[in-house]
């Protein structure tokens, strides 16, 4: 099935493989494989970086070296690392550079004093630093544009408080749309839609009401198109799929708003840029089980 041109904008280069990370937690050759085989499958266009912590990074390169086929093209990667970490990385890709090219910089939660540190960093990579919802980001966001850093969410984990609720999302969104600030989620968005679901993969897990990663790709573009927290609440808080529409052009929203491909295509520059997975195949097969893929 061809994808309409609505599912094309949203998911492009959308779901950054976090699969080394809880709750997959994979050790390294496989989550090196199973990237590999992404990168070379039907839906290969809906994948974005491997996701790796600083400390890994020499595994990483050897695993890729007894995994991966010499033509194989350079991996995107995104490195979970700090501002001092600089060097470390610039010594990584002027050695394996041509396999694995880090071009991202994710960064642990970050204070407003620490902001300005990132800005020789964000001149060469796209950074996105962690911010906390527990509180009101803006004045944290407001920093991050004035550094040329991009911000980053955790909208979930595998307890239930460490999930956002619609509001602290939808007061996120807003200030990253109005200081213009693209961001990335992580953690919790192994789904389309929201709902509830197991937080662990193990049998008799704990359940929350977790976001779909669908509905937060959406309430960007929302966002983007003028809509205010309430809609943007309506658009995150709307269970199953129910409400959404993905027509030949475009995307209708729960709230009733119609959104063109075109602005979804602008709002993921300008919003939700990618949201971190350790699943890829998730996020694919409930696509295909509705109908969208």
């Amino acid at each position: 099935m061809t994808p309409l041109p609505a599912v094309r904008a949203l998911m492009t280069g959308a779901i950054d493989y976090a699969g080394l990370f809880p709750p997959a937690a994979l050790p390294m050759p496989d989550a090196v494989a199973n990237y590999e085989r992404y990168r070379s499958g039907a839906h290969a266009w809906m994948l974005g970086r491997f996701v790796v912590p600083l400390a890994r990074l020499e595994e990483l390169a050897d695993a890729y070296a007894a995994v991966v086929h010499a033509e194989s093209s350079a991996w995107p990667v995104s490195v979970i690392a700090k501002a001092s970490d600089a060097a470390t990385i610039a010594t990584f890709n002027a050695r394996y550079g041509a396999r694995l090219r880090i071009d991202t910089v994710e960064v642990p939660p970050v204070t407003v004093g620490d902001i300005a540190a990132l800005a020789g960093m964000a001149a060469t990579y796209a950074v996105f630093a962690e911010v906390t919802w527990a509180t009101d980001p803006t004045p944290v966001i407001a920093k991050l544009a004035r550094h040329g850093v991009r911000a980053k969410i955790r909208t979930g984990g595998v307890t239930p408080e460490a999930f956002p609720s619609p509001a602290q999302m939808a007061r996120f969104i807003a200030a990253c749309v109005a200081a213009g600030v693209p961001f990335k989620a992580t953690a919790g968005l192994h789904h389309a839609w929201r709902g509830e679901y197991p937080l662990t993969y193990e049998a008799g897990s704990a359940t929350a009401t977790m976001f779909g990663f669908a509905n937060v790709l959406l309430a960007g573009s929302a966002a983007v198109a003028g809509a205010g927290a309430d809609e943007m609440c309506v658009v995150l808080d709307a269970p199953g799929g129910a409400g959404f529409e993905a027509v030949e052009q475009g995307w209708v929203l729960p709230s009733g708003r119609a959104i063109p491909a075109e602005l979804v295509t602008a709002a993921r520059a300008r919003a939700m840029a990618s949201f971190g997975s350790c699943s890829f195949e998730e996020p694919m097969e409930e696509l295909i089980a509705r109908g969208l893929l």
